[in-house]
């Protein structure tokens, strides 16, 4: 699904993985009937709470499509084969879109994820940076991988378990001419202090969660704050946006898939990551395509 115009995080991320879809499902017919008739559902990992719920911080979702229009954004399907379909929808089946089934909404991988795409800018000019931040974000996303008893999820790590695939490092590399984010920023002195305070707070700590914490913190200490202060900034101005309730502007119309720029360090590292740095992007690369090298993503159109 393309971006909700001028949305903030949706930039960020466009400038750092090289795509206008910011959100990924699977397309299901809801409430839950024959499997042969036409999707009308799109089930993913939202944060937006259910009717009655309360307070919420969302999770696995069934979105009418018209819903998605109204918010000024494209839908894009790719066929899938039956065997892989049918294990997407087994899984999705352990979740009910009612309050307590439905699992909840990951900020944290999406910050894990938004980390390591910066990782990948990096690699070519600052290597070492890199690897400390890509394993920084790996660490994250491992400890809080989601589980039967924790199922918390952001959209493509939910995709990305449905259908069983594993993604490797290499294939995180955006496509040539994806421009990042650069070292443009202006990074406030308290920044250093937070770093170092925060990496005091957590030394020593011997759960897995506190332990990826440290060696995040620690590795934002060596030289990358103005990160998190341009993707706080763009989490921010997201909020606020989303809050005003006015969406407005073009439908983003994304641009043809193209391969990463030769020689790119990081086309050289196929080992696996976990499930919770995969994008969007990454999807539509390895799924879309037939043995041909055909594109099978197709533009679902809105009813006139």
């Amino acid at each position: 699904m393309t971006q909700i115009p001028g949305e903030p995080l949706g930039q960020m991320m466009e400038a750092l993985d090289g795509t206008r879809f910011s959100h990924s499902g699977i397309a299901v017919r809801h409430p839950r009937g024959d499997l042969d008739l036409p999707a009308t559902h799109m089930a993913s990992a939202l944060a937006t709470k259910l009717d009655g719920e309360g307070f919420d911080i969302g999770g696995v979702r069934w979105d009418p499509f018209h819903e998605l229009w109204d918010k000024h954004r494209d839908l894009y399907c790719i066929p899938m084969p039956d065997q892989l379909r049918g294990r997407a929808l087994a899984y999705l089946d352990v979740f009910r879109p009612e309050p307590g089934q439905e699992g909840t909404f990951s900020l944290v991988k999406l910050v894990a994820v938004a980390l390591a795409l910066r990782a990948i800018e990096l690699q070519e000019d600052r290597s070492q940076h890199a690897e400390a931040l890509f394993t920084a974000a790996s660490d994250i996303a491992t400890a809080w991988a989601a589980t039967v008893d924790e199922p918390s999820y952001y959209c493509a790590e939910l995709v990305a378990n449905a259908y069983g695939r594993t993604f490797t490092r290499a294939e995180m590399v955006p496509p040539k001419g994806t421009p990042g984010l650069g070292d443009g920023f202006d990074e406030p002195w308290w920044i250093s202090r937070l770093a170092a305070l925060l990496s005091e707070r957590f030394e020593g700590i011997d759960d897995p969660r506190g332990r990826a914490w440290a060696g995040l913190t620690s590795a934002l200490a060596g030289g990358d704050w103005d990160f998190v202060v341009h993707a706080i900034g763009a989490s921010a101005r997201s909020a606020i946006f989303m809050l005003r309730g006015r969406i407005e502007g073009d439908v983003a119309v994304p641009d043809e898939l193209v391969a990463p720029a030769p020689g790119h360090p990081g086309l050289a590292q196929n080992d696996a990551i976990p499930p919770a740095l995969v994008t969007p992007r990454m999807l539509w690369a390895v799924f879309g395509h037939d043995a041909a090298g055909n594109d099978l993503i197709r533009r679902i159109e809105p009813p006139r």
